[in-house]
C-alpha cells in the first residue's frame, strides 16, 4: 500500500507547489477478473489491471478535477491542471475541503478472493443451477474485485483503504420472453452460492411463462430487492445536497417532513461488510452511518464540506468521486451504500397477504417526467407475477409502474425480515442492502 500512498502524496505536493491553495489526490489500483457467459456457455475469461492518480485543485474557488491515467507523467499533469485552474470560472459553492487529523478503520479483505483461480466455475455452478430448475438458456457476468485506494489532501487527510468482493449476475430463459434474474453480491468468498443463485433465476424463469399482456389499473406490488435496486439510485441521488440545491430532486424543502411510510426507515453505511464499504470518501473523511429517513421522516441531507457549509452543518462524509461517473456528480455528494431497515415478514407472508396484486423480480428504464415532484415510471423486467388472494397464479408482460416516487415510499405497508445485497452494472446501482416490499395501490399502465 505505501507505493499508492507515495504517489498520492507526490502529486499532492506537486499540485501545491504549482499554486493550488487546496488540492485532493487519491492513487487508485484495481483488479478485474470477469467472466461472461451467454446462451449457457462461457464467451470469454479477462483480466486486467488499472492504476490511476483522480486530482482535485483549487484555486480560491477556481476548481478543476481530472483522472490521470498516466502514471510515470502524473506530476506534469498536476502542474498543468493546476494552470488550468487559474483560468477556469470560479466556482461560487465551494467552500473549501476537510481538514483535520484523521483515524481511518481498516476494512476487512477476503485473502481468497485475491488468490481466486477459477473465475469460471462460479459461471459453471450459475448454469447448472438455472438448469436444474428449467431453464433452457443461461446468461450472465461473474465478478471478482480487488481494489487498493490511498489519499492524501492538503486538509491533512493521509490513508490507504483496501478492499476485495465478487459479484454475479445470472439471467435465466425457460422460453424466449420467460425469464428470471438473480444476483450475489458479497465481500467473503464463502457466501458466493452460485448453484443457489442461478437456481432462484431458473425458477423464476418457470414461473414466467405462458405470460399475458397486463392489467392496467391500481395494484398492490410485491417488490423484490432487486426490482428495489432498480430504483434505489434515483432516490439516493435526491438525497444528495447538490441535487437538492439544483432542483432536481423531490426533497428539496423536505427535512424534517413526511417522506415516506413508517415502514421506511433508510440509512446510508460504508462501514457495513458490504461491496462497497471504504474507510473513507473522496475528501478523506472517515465515512460513518447516517440515518437519512426515520420512520418516513426526512432527517438530513447527504453533505460534502461545501454543501455543508451552505445547510450551516457538517459533513455527513459522503464526498462523491472527484471524476464523474454514472451515479454521481464530481465531488459531489453521493450515498455509499443504502440499506433500507428490515420488517418482520417473510417474502411468502407478504404474498398470502396480498389480495390482488404484482410481485415484481427486477426493472429497467427508470425515467422521471418530472424530478421536482417525482413523477416517473419504470418497466418492470424478467418474472412479473400475478398474484391473486395470496397465491401466484400466472405471468404478465408489457406492462409499466407509472406512479410518483414518494407516494410509492409513502405506500410501503410491509418489508421483510430478510435482507439481500444487491448490485447490477446497468440500472441497480449503488450497492444496496434491502429487503422485499409492498406498496399499496401503485398505478400500472401499458409498455407496449
Amino acid at each position: 500500500m505505501n507505493d499508492l500512498k507515495e504517489i498520492a502524496k507526490d502529486v499532492l505536493e506537486v499540485s501545491l507547489a504549482a499554486g493550488a491553495d487546496d488540492s485532493l489526490a487519491e492513487a487508485i489500483e484495481s483488479t478485474v477478473h470477469q467472466v461472461r457467459y451467454s446462451n449457457s456457455q462461457i464467451d470469454a475469461v479477462n483480466s486486467w489491471t488499472e492504476k490511476h492518480v483522480a486530482l482535485f485543485v483549487a484555486i480560491g474557488k477556481h476548481t478543476m478535477a481530472s483522472d490521470l491515467r498516466d502514471i510515470a507523467n502524473a506530476k506534469e499533469s498536476a502542474r498543468n491542471l493546476v494552470a488550468l485552474a487559474k483560468s477556469s470560472p470560479p466556482k461560487e459553492t465551494y467552500a473549501g475541503i476537510a481538514s483535520g487529523r484523521f483515524k481511518y478503520k481498516k476494512s476487512k479483505l477476503d485473502s481468497r478472493i485475491l488468490k481466486l483461480d477459477e473465475p469460471s466455475k462460479f459461471a459453471h455452478e450459475a448454469i447448472a443451477g438455472a438448469e436444474s430448475e428449467g431453464a433452457v438458456n443461461v446468461g450472465g457476468t461473474f465478478f471478482a474485485r480487488h481494489r487498493r485506494s490511498a489519499i492524501a489532501s492538503s486538509g491533512g487527510a493521509n490513508g490507504a483503504d483496501e478492499t476485495a468482493w465478487v459479484e454475479l449476475s445470472v439471467r435465466a430463459f425457460s422460453q424466449p420472453e420467460a425469464s428470471g434474474h438473480a444476483v450475489s453480491c458479497t465481500p467473503k468468498l464463502s457466501d458466493m452460492d452460485a448453484r443457489r443463485t442461478g437456481a432462484r433465476a431458473g425458477e423464476l424463469s418457470k414461473m414466467a411463462m405462458n405470460a399475458v399482456t397486463g392489467e392496467e389499473g391500481k395494484h398492490d406490488i410485491v417488490m423484490q430487492p432487486l426490482f428495489i435496486g432498480g430504483i434505489m439510485e434515483s432516490t439516493s441521488s435526491m438525497m444528495s445536497a447538490f441535487v437538492v440545491d439544483i432542483g432536481a430532486s423531490m426533497y428539496v424543502k423536505k427535512l424534517g417532513k413526511k417522506v415516506a411510510s413508517n415502514e421506511i426507515t433508510f440509512i446510508d453505511d460504508p462501514t457495513i461488510s458490504s461491496i462497497s464499504a471504504r474507510a473513507f470518501d473522496h475528501e478523506g473523511v472517515p465515512t460513518r452511518r447516517n440515518v437519512v429517513i426515520k420512520g418516513g421522516v426526512l432527517k438530513t441531507y447527504l453533505h460534502n464540506t461545501s454543501t455543508a457549509a451552505r445547510y450551516k452543518t457538517k459533513t455527513t462524509a459522503n464526498a462523491g468521486p472527484l471524476i464523474p461517473t454514472p451515479f454521481a456528480f464530481p465531488g459531489e455528494p453521493t450515498a455509499f451504500h443504502p440499506v433500507v431497515v428490515p420488517g418482520d415478514w417473510s417474502e411468502r407472508e407478504l404474498i398470502e397477504d396480498t389480495k390482488h396484486g404484482l410481485y415484481l423480480n427486477h426493472t429497467w428504464y427508470t425515467r422521471f417526467q418530472n424530478y421536482r415532484t417525482g413523477e416517473f415510471s419504470t418497466i418492470p423486467r424478467d418474472a412479473i407475477l400475478k398474484i391473486e388472494d395470496g397465491e401466484i397464479v400466472g405471468a404478465v408482460k408489457n406492462i409499466r409502474v407509472s406512479d410518483n416516487m414518494m407516494n410509492l415510499w409513502k405506500s410501503v405497508d410491509a418489508l421483510s425480515k430478510n435482507t439481500q445485497e444487491i448490485f447490477w452494472w446497468d440500472e441497480a446501482a449503488p450497492p444496496s442492502t434491502l429487503p422485499t416490499a409492498r406498496a399499496r395501490s401503485m398505478r400500472i399502465t401499458r409498455s407496449a
